[in-house]
């Protein structure tokens, strides 16, 4: 055996300290006795819901409050699940045990992970989610009260994903692979673009609405031209002139840094060429000799001829040093002036269009009526607001329209993932074995016609009562056999709580019975509940026997060990 395996189930009643244990350690598997009333389907039901599904109890077993521990294994690598209320401990066995307060959300990612889930289903908020449990095990149990009647509706709380089934019989058969899950991300974050965008859309156009119906209405006739001269002043002309006084202001300050390293030059060149004329004049005049001691260090200088034509020669050179920086200056005074007169003019300028437009007092030699300006620039600035929501909201809606194309792209790219000649071939499989499966069970008088896939079951109809049920098995065996061929996640064990339904004939029970042992899938257990009878026997000879007497499934017995034992496993792996 392969894929998912049952091994022990370990119930506990704190409140009524009771408690039991089952183990599952063969292939086949029997729950059996004498009573119809005897908790055989309790029993099996409980597997489900100790790993997360919800079955349905009768309201004297929800009196038990019962805590439960399953073992179980996943191609030989050993796990522990134990669930009490809505809270489950899960994880593998020998590691810690992680923590869950419910069964969707991480805990069925984590689930979903270990058995190679990979179905994604459409919830009621329009989003994508990872299933619990139950739909993992759906096509593998057949309940007694439901499921001969409506295949693909064991347990309970199915209905948080409407119209689920059709996707999910496509995904255990081989019609959707895991790659069109993957894919379907992908269309979910675009329509969750798509929407976001539709919802700014419909805001905007609301907001819209609401500025048309405050537009200012005009007393007084104002023409196009003259709007978009308004517009355009206010808009344009203000703004330019507004960063032209910005860029003024900068360049008169660099001008007036400028203009002060240029005073200071000339000022050091001028002085430092008035001491050497000093300095010329007094070696001509006041020193007749060829060298002049220095009175204090003793040095003595050169005074020769040679030496004062070099001291004029220098304070020439600093004088036309001079004469060069006030050529400069000069250029920079004019640019100055340039500039104050060019700030005076745009300020002036912006003081104009303020006064025109913005501010309350209009001089009362004006030409202008500032009361036409005024609602004029009222319509001017709701026209420049429409304007613009009404480009955000083309923004919006080549959002939207990019990701409807997107989504429509993916989807093109999930219609590749099978080929019709692929689906043909699985349809041809599931046809082939529901056919071998009803002759086998002496079904003949179901009526197969429309059913065509997996996907028609609601179609497989006809016979009397227990025709009909043997046909609901025979859908559910071509199924189990479809699920192991498309091999799209690890198979579960296959539970069929009580084959003999509608009061089979004991030699239509036996065919059933047979058939069962010998056709289904040797990767599948099988957990079968039966009240006890001779047609059981061949079955019985390869299986375990769990046979229930008339006293309670739980007993006081058991109850020390098995809640030392609960005790254990919660504290010490989590």
């Amino acid at each position: 055996m392969k894929g998912l395996q049952f091994q022990r189930l370990v119930l506990l009643s704190d409140s009524k300290r009771l408690a039991n244990q089952f183990v599952f350690p063969k292939r086949f598997n029997l729950v059996t006795g004498n009573d119809n009333s005897i908790g055989k389907s309790t029993l099996v039901k409980n597997l489900f819901w100790a790993i997360g599904c919800d079955p349905h109890f009768d309201t004297e077993w929800k009196s038990n409050d019962v805590k439960a521990i399953l073992y179980f294994k996943v191609n030989q690598q050993e796990y522990i699940a134990s669930r009490y209320a809505d809270g489950i401990y899960f994880g593998r066995k020998g590691a810690a045990l992680t923590k869950y307060s419910k069964i969707t959300g991480q805990f069925a990612k984590d689930f979903a992970k270990e058995v190679g889930f990979s179905l994604l289903l459409t919830n009621r908020q329009d989003g994508l989610d990872c299933p619990p449990p139950a739909f993992y095990f759906l096509p593998f149990y057949i309940d007694q009260k439901k499921s001969w009647d409506e295949p693909w509706g064991g347990f309970e709380g199915l209905g948080q994903y409407s119209n689920f089934k059709n996707n999910l019989i496509k995904y255990f058969c081989g019609y959707l692979p895991r790659e069109h899950f993957e894919l379907e991300e992908d269309v979910f974050d675009q329509k969750a673009i798509e929407k976001e965008a539709n919802q700014q859309v419909e805001r905007i156009t609301e907001a819209i609405s609401v500025l048309e119906d405050v537009a200012p209405e005009l007393t007084i006739a104002v023409t196009q031209i003259e709007l978009e001269s308004i517009q355009r002043e206010i808009e344009e002309e203000l703004t330019s002139f507004s960063v032209r006084q910005t860029e003024l202001f900068s360049q008169q300050s660099t001008l007036a840094n400028e203009i002060h390293d240029l005073e200071q030059q000339h000022l050091i060149a001028s002085i430092s060429a008035k001491e050497l004329n000093e300095d010329y004049t007094f070696a001509v005049e006041n020193v007749p000799s060829d060298s002049l001691e220095c009175p204090l260090c003793g040095v003595v200088h050169d005074n020769s001829l040679l030496s004062r034509a070099g001291l004029l020669a220098d304070k020439e050179s600093l004088e036309r040093q001079a004469d060069s920086i006030e050529v400069a200056l000069q250029k920079k005074y004019l640019q100055q002036a340039e500039l104050e007169g060019e700030l005076n003019f745009v300020a002036s300028e912006i003081d104009r269009i303020n006064e025109k437009y913005l501010t309350e007092d209009t001089p009362e030699d004006t030409s202008i009526d500032h009361s036409v300006f005024d609602q004029a620039l009222h319509l001017v600035s709701h026209r420049t607001i429409c304007n613009s929501v009404v480009q955000k909201k083309e923004s919006y809606q080549l959002q939207s329209q990019q990701a409807k194309e997107k989504q429509s792209k993916i989807k093109k790219e999930q219609g590749k993932l099978v080929k019709k000649k692929d689906k043909d071939e699985l349809n041809e499989l599931f046809i082939g074995n529901l056919v071998e499966s009803i002759n086998a069970l002496s079904a003949t008088g179901v009526n197969l016609n429309g059913v065509k896939s997996p996907m028609n079951y609601k179609k497989i109809l006809g016979g009397g009562a227990a025709e009909g049920t043997r046909g609901t098995l025979a859908y559910q065996l071509a199924i189990l056999r479809q699920i192991e061929h498309a091999n799209n996640c690890q198979v579960a064990p296959f539970v069929i709580d009580t084959p003999n339904q509608q009061e089979q004939a004991e030699h239509r029970y036996k065919a059933v019975l047979d058939f069962i042992k010998a056709n289904i899938p040797y990767s599948y257990q099988v957990i079968l509940c039966a009240m006890d009878n001779e047609v059981l026997s061949t079955y019985k000879q390869d299986a375990h026997i769990i046979e229930l007497s008339n006293n309670r499934l739980l007993q006081s017995e058991l109850y020390p060990q098995l809640h030392a034992e609960y005790n254990q496993v919660i504290l010490k792996n989590s």
